[in-house]
This record gives structure tokens, sequence and C-alpha cells, in this order.
């Protein structure tokens, strides 16, 4: 790639989008496995019945941390794809401008300012 060129792989940007998408799948299939599953209380037995106070509030954060991921992961992949269509417009819609220009068709290249 000459110096000063820019390239911008609208493909490999999809591919990535559809990676985050996956990992964002599994995350939701672990999450949903989280609401399907509870501990009783009396899994910790007569000694530890101080346990579930203590960890309640650490699961609770992991669970909205999961929550949270889960949809900021479909959002970024969403984004991704959104970009990388809106990139190649651009490109297409640009090759176009200086093709018309190159055909005489305008009387000089637009160029987006």
């Amino acid at each position: 790639m000459p110096a000063g060129e820019v390239q911008f792989p609208g493909y490999m940007v999809e591919r990535h989008a559809g990676s985050v998408e996956r990992v964002s799948d599994s995350m939701e299939t672990a999450r949903s496995a989280v609401r399907e599953v509870t501990m009783d209380t009396g899994a910790y037995g007569q000694l530890c019945q101080f346990l579930p106070g203590i960890l309640s509030p650490v699961f609770g954060m992991g669970l909205d941390a999961m929550y949270k991921t889960v949809d900021v992961l479909t959002e970024t992949a969403a984004n991704l794809r959104a970009t990388a269509a809106d990139m190649s417009a651009a490109d297409t819609a640009s090759g176009q401008r200086i093709t018309r220009a190159g055909n005489g068709e305008r009387p000089a290249l637009e160029l987006p300012l």
C-alpha cells in the first residue's frame, strides 16, 4: 500500500461483527443458564449459613455484568455492520464520482469536505 493510502476492508469488519455476535450468543446462553440455576440456602449446610448473605451481592454484580455484556456485544456487532455498510457505500459513491469525472460527465471532481 503506497504511503498516504487508506484501505478499509469492509469484508473483514463484517467477519469481525460475526465473531462478536457469536460471543454475544455464547454469553446469552450463559446468562440464560444463570436464570435457571439457583442454589438453595440449604446447600451451604448449617455451619455456612452466613455465606449466602455475603455471596448474593457478588453473584448479583456478576449477573448484572453478564446482562450488560450481552447487550453491549450485540450493539457492537450491529455498529460494526453499519460502519462497514456505510464505508462501502461511501467508497462506491466516491468511485462512481471519479469515474464520471474521468468520462467528462462533470466539469470537475466533486470532493466532500
